[in-house]
């Protein structure tokens, strides 16, 4: 179900054609896209900026109703060697967006670029707070997986986009854009595993060392046994990586806990009775928690 109500003040005045299920202006073209019973989405493709042009999926529940105003994710995609398209990465995340989706509710936008930067995923959310198209509140979290993760730690203070992020979770946190990690404008839930060789513990807590965070409270969550990719993209039994249609069958595994019912849930829908939840789940066994300033893991 498509909302049509939005609480900020910077609208992009376009105007609109509808075609064959499309809708159309002189920048931007959104196709609808079929990702299962109980949801809305929809491509949208369009202007250009730095390397990438404006490539995002939007993801909508149907439990989200008119009259009201929700939370918004962005998520910044990892990589599938070989598919430059990016598409086929967005789905393989698919089952852990819907569930964000409809869990909160949230409204729900992933940069299909195959190598997401902080501007692919900022200008997505830009699209969605900006088109009028969706019913946009005043709190926004960024989220993203191992390239993807390194996104959003450079995109948390929002960058040129003039949004004002309210809380971030990167996933394994992997590549280029841990070069000027810059500040958080929220508070940060970076979540990784002790057991990942692509992106090692080491590695990615000598970024967070580097970050700066200017508010609320910030956690590296570390989990006992996992690995890169088997609590966010998937993998099968014998510790192989799943291929984008395997992975398509998959949430977030251990990491959905934590992200999706607890850290979003607190900052995004303002549900305090979640932090003691959060608290209790991250000081069992099975994690090991640091905070900034006082390193453990």
């Amino acid at each position: 179900m498509k909302i049509k109500q939005i609480t900020v003040f910077l609208i992009l005045a376009v105007s609109t054609t509808v075609i064959a299920g499309e809708r159309q202006n002189t920048k931007i073209t959104v196709s609808p896209v079929d990702c299962g019973e109980g949801f809305s989405c929809e491509r949208v493709v369009g202007n250009s900026k730095g390397n990438h042009e404006l490539d995002c999926t939007v993801i909508l529940s149907d439990s989200l109703e008119s009259g009201q105003t929700y939370p918004v994710i962005a998520w910044a995609n990892g990589w599938e060697q070989g598919n430059v398209l990016g598409q086929c990465v967005t789905d393989g995340y698919l089952p852990g967006l819907k569930n964000w989706a409809a869990e909160g509710p949230y409204i729900v936008v992933a940069a299909n670029a195959w190598s997401a930067r902080a501007p692919d995923v900022l200008q997505c959310l830009k699209h969605v707070v900006e088109s009028g198209d969706y019913s946009v509140g005043s709190r926004f979290g960024l989220s993203g997986h191992s390239q993807g993760g390194g996104a959003v730690i450079k995109a948390g203070d929002g960058g040129k986009s003039g949004i004002e992020i309210t809380a971030t979770i990167p996933m394994n946190p992997y590549g280029p854009d841990w070069v000027d990690t810059g500040n958080q404008g929220g508070p940060m839930l970076l979540l990784g595993g002790d057991a990942d060789t692509t992106t090692p513990v080491s590695s990615f807590i000598s970024v967070w060392d580097e970050v700066q965070f200017t508010q609320g409270e910030s956690i590296l969550a570390v989990r006992q046994g996992g690995t890169h990719n088997n609590d966010a993209w998937g993998v099968r039994e014998n510790g192989s990586t799943m291929t984008c249609q395997e992975a398509a069958l998959v949430d977030f595994g251990e990491f959905y806990t934590p992200a999706t019912s607890l850290w979003w849930d607190l900052h995004l829908n303002q549900n305090q009775d979640a932090r003691d939840d959060l608290e209790d789940l991250l000081g069992g066994t099975d994690w090991c928690v640091s905070y900034p300033g006082d390193p453990n893991c």
